[in-house]
């Protein structure tokens, strides 16, 4: 690596020739820069985007495979060193993208994030968020405001213990079963 010194971060930097060079052309280079926080980070200098202000550094070398860091050229703090020494260009080819995959993956994600959502209760206690999500480890259950509904047949009402539950007549069965279960729970959660 060829040191050019501690530098203050802009997105252009002294050539040795005197000319201010943008990052850009640094591309495909080793880095190594500090942040606003004082972490270092090294890798190769995948890209910069004038728009977003921002660097990205490929840190494959020393993570796990297709890290990538992108960083704001306003929280680094200063650029340690620029190796001088120039990764083949065709590693960073990309290749065609479908559109259709990334819409369901996004779809899907989506669908993921929205089932995390409903599982959170508002304006519920701690001791009533502890409660469904051990509920719902084995019986299906959702919120109803503030009472936990499980299989659609007993509601649990504030303050979510045994003499909370209710349920129609035709759902004896099904009561019975979620006191026992609430009741092991309730156990279990005050250890």
């Amino acid at each position: 690596m060829e040191e050019i010194g501690r530098q203050k971060t802009t997105s252009r930097q002294q050539s040795p020739s005197g000319e201010r060079k943008s990052l850009e052309s640094y591309i495909g280079k080793l880095i190594k820069v500090k942040t606003a926080s004082n972490e270092e980070v090294e890798g190769l200098i995948y890209t910069f985007d004038k728009i977003t202000n921002c660097l990205v550094i490929d840190c494959s070398g020393s993570r796990k495979k297709g890290s990538f860091r992108i960083i704001k050229i306003s929280h680094l703090k200063e650029i340690v060193s620029i190796g001088g020494s120039e990764v083949k260009k065709d590693q960073f080819k990309v290749g065609p993208v479908s559109v259709e995959q990334l819409k369901v993956r996004e779809a899907d994600a989506l669908k993921g994030f929205g089932n995390e959502v409903s599982k959170l209760g508002v304006g519920v206690t701690k001791e009533g968020q502890d409660i469904f999500n051990a509920l719902s480890k084995t019986l299906p259950c959702r919120w109803s405001k503030d009472t936990i509904v499980v299989m659609d047949e007993v509601l649990i009402t504030p303050p979510y213990s045994a003499e909370n539950c209710r349920a129609n007549s035709s759902s004896a069965a099904s009561l019975a079963r979620v006191k026992k279960v609430l009741e092991g729970e309730r156990k279990r959660l005050q250890k």
